[in-house]
């Protein structure tokens, strides 16, 4: 009797798997691919929300999925980033500002968006509240520190290093290489649209997106929603820390076997639901707004 209730659980889960794996499907349509390359708190989300409001299926920063890649990158694992590749034709955010050689080289048709800030200044001022809200593998990867006082001469090295490389890298391809300041504002629309192609030639009547600056952060006043937010975010990274230090630092095989399990289920879950919203919502709302 109990085996026939768990049956029905099992089934309805299988069920679940089956819909999502066939939902979860690179598109046919995708036009050739654009990396943004820029550091965190350079307007990445906002170059990333300009792309795709000019047609891009754009993939930014999405939490666990995210932070799953970022962790792969760091171990030499590449093989889930270059999956994320098949369906979207967009990227911002990290760990892709590390990865323009080989996506360069994989995607001979793709094109480069070094996103800037005004000056190394803007830039620091930035990133004392980004990297000040917790530690994390990301920041000493990417810009040598896992905390921000102290270290602010190491942090600013790291962003004009990069730049330098990036710069010296695309100088022999400027075709695919295009340079952006998110301080510009409505001066990018113009220079973007050039660069990639905006429907129908027209370049766009909104002002250009200026997403998750510092003026549209919490003020640090406790409300009900603010702590859940505050709460499911700091629950996730809790798990997502434990877990890859499982996973990477420990190498426990039964724990990579069940944690690459559950990675797979979580991704074709999140990748369903993604490709369904993209497909039903997004792509109505850009032809719509194309017509």
């Amino acid at each position: 009797m109990q085996a026939s209730w768990l049956a029905i659980p099992v089934l309805l889960f299988s069920i679940l798997i089956l819909v999502c794996t066939e939902l979860a499907q690179p598109p046919t349509n995708l036009k050739p691919k654009v990396f943004v390359i820029g550091f965190s708190k350079t307007g990445t989300t906002s170059f990333g929300d300009a792309l795709a409001q000019i047609g891009y299926k754009r993939l930014g920063w999405k939490d666990i999925r995210s932070r799953h890649m970022v962790h792969s990158y760091v171990n030499g694992e590449y093989e889930p980033l270059i999956e994320q590749t098949r369906f979207y034709d967009a990227f911002e955010d990290l760990p892709w500002p590390h990865l323009y050689r080989e996506m360069a080289e994989m995607y001979p048709d793709s094109k480069f968006i070094l996103s800037l800030r005004k000056d190394d200044a803007t830039w620091l001022k930035s990133m004392r509240r980004h990297v000040g809200r917790g530690k994390w593998i990301g920041y000493s990867h990417f810009y040598g520190a896992v905390t921000f006082d102290g270290n602010e001469e190491t942090i600013r090295q790291s962003y004009t290093n990069h730049t330098a490389r990036v710069r010296e890298y695309f100088a022999k391809t400027p075709e695919r290489y295009l340079e952006l300041t998110v301080d510009d504002g409505d001066a990018n629309w113009p220079l973007l649209c050039d660069f990639v192609g905006c429907p129908g030639g027209a370049i766009p009547d909104t002002p250009f997106p200026r997403s998750n600056a510092a003026s549209t952060w919490r003020d640090g006043s406790v409300d009900v929603i603010g702590w859940l937010h505050w709460l499911w975010g700091w629950t996730i990274t809790r798990i997502e820390e434990i877990t890859s230090y499982l996973y990477y630092e420990k190498k426990q095989p039964s724990a990579r076997a069940v944690l690459s399990f559950i990675w797979r289920i979580v991704d074709t879950i999140e990748m369903a639901c993604s490709e369904m919203y993209y497909k039903h919502i997004t792509q109505p709302a850009q032809a719509k707004a194309s017509a």
